[in-house]
């Protein structure tokens, strides 16, 4: 997948979580939350926060704070430690927009808001953490119960 084709396939889905949020009469203008997964492991939710929320965040990044518009998404990524015990492992901003969520019309209005450097770390982070999940999970089977 291409980096314009995958930027567009994650404006879909961020334009779909703000529609079906808004189908369950949730504000999304005060910000909402999407747990798009979860495993023993990783966690990955989205995280859709006002201008206002999102620069009382302590520590948030200058850099960061200058891509900061009306409305965001972050991309928050949880691992477990040795103990179980999940813990951020990084917060992404990937999306940031001058309208309410609420009016956003088109996954279009969304690509236009997608903030590629933010979008690329948040996809590196994914895919090492995935590539370095897979071998615990396959420890993890049990091969008895595989035939």
């Amino acid at each position: 997948m291409t980096e314009k084709n995958y930027a567009q396939s994650i404006a879909g889905d961020l334009f779909h979580m703000i529609k079906s949020a808004q189908e369950q009469s949730v504000s999304v203008d005060s910000g909402f939350r999407n747990q798009a997964m979860s495993s023993p492991s990783m966690t990955l939710t989205y995280i859709f926060l006002s201008k206002n929320d999102l620069l009382k965040v302590p520590a948030l990044p200058a850099q960061v704070k200058k891509q900061v518009r009306r409305s965001n998404a972050m991309a928050v990524i949880e691992l477990a430690n040795a103990k179980g015990v999940k813990q951020t492992a990084g917060i992404h901003l990937i999306w940031s927009s001058a309208k309410e969520c609420s009016k956003i019309e088109s996954e279009s209005e969304m690509l236009d808001g997608i903030q590629i450097q933010g979008l690329g770390a948040f996809t590196a982070q994914i895919k090492a953490t995935l590539r370095s999940d897979i071998p615990r999970t396959m420890d993890q089977q049990d091969p008895s119960s595989e035939e």
